[in-house]
């Protein structure tokens, strides 16, 4: 009997430093998750809107406005989607501010494998 083959889970990494986005994607691919790379607002609620999006990572420092209005249009569109936010700074303030728009969850960058890795199990299905 052959093996049904198992779809992996699309993360959308939303990270504005080059750099910084393809040591994410390489950290989550590592991961046996598919990955999709963006920097920008719009390109983050277009996948979000196509519905193949599993999980989002984004990052805190796309700017304030910007990242409160991102993750307010990704809950409008998918409202169960998880969205962890990462940031090299994560004051309680903010946190509580980012849960309350609708974040599950946080990340502190650099991003380590392990605590990515806990975030993906508790939050993507199977």
């Amino acid at each position: 009997m052959k093996g049904k083959k198992t779809q992996k889970q699309r993360v959308l990494v939303a990270e504005k430093k080059y750099e910084d986005r393809l040591s994410l994607c390489s950290l989550v691919a590592s991961l046996n998750c598919e990955v999709t790379p963006t920097s920008s607002s719009m390109d983050i609620i277009r996948e979000v809107a196509l519905g193949q999006v599993a999980l989002v990572l984004l990052d805190v420092d796309l700017t304030l406005s910007d990242k409160e209005n991102t993750l307010y249009e990704i809950r409008q569109l998918a409202p169960m989607l998880p969205v962890i936010m990462m940031s090299g700074v994560m004051t309680p303030t903010l946190a509580r501010r980012l849960c309350d728009r609708g974040a599950q969850g946080f990340l502190l960058k650099p991003v380590q494998r392990d605590h990515l890795a806990m975030m993906l199990f508790q939050y993507l299905p199977g």
